[in-house]
Parts: structure tokens; C-alpha cells; sequence
């Protein structure tokens, strides 16, 4: 299914253009520090769930096991 764009007939001046711009600017500059967060967090659980498997398969045990006697 294509996608559609209305277009809106709605006069900008200058100063609404400068003010979207700098809106916007805004917006991205927040989404690409929630990006990041993102990343980190899903680096961090990552990594702990790596952990805690390799734990796991030394002692031979599962890794809910692991973690409910040991964490």
C-alpha cells in the first residue's frame, strides 16, 4: 500500500520557518540521546545475560538456577 502525504495549505513566514527549524533541531537532538540510551541499555543487558549464561554452563547448571541461588 503506497503511502500518502496531504499537503497543507498553511502560510509559513520567516519567523515560523526559523522556529519549525529550531524545533526540530530540538526533537532530533533528544531522539538521537534516546538512541543512544537505547544502545546502552540494550549493550548492558546484553552482556549481563552473556554473563550469566557463561556462569551458568561452567557450574553446569541453568541459568534460572543460576541466578535464583547465586545473584
Amino acid at each position: 500500500m503506497p503511502i500518502t502525504v496531504k499537503l497543507l495549505d498553511v502560510p509559513m513566514n520567516d519567523e515560523d520557518v526559523k522556529q519549525f527549524i529550531t524545533a526540530f533541531e530540538d526533537f532530533m537532538k533528544h531522539a538521537d540521546v534516546e538512541v543512544q540510551n537505547y544502545v546502552r541499555r540494550e549493550a548492558a543487558r546484553q552482556y549481563t545475560k552473556s554473563y550469566f549464561e557463561r556462569q551458568a554452563a561452567e557450574m553446569n547448571v541453568t541459568v534460572d538456577y543460576y541466578i535464583s541461588e547465586f545473584v
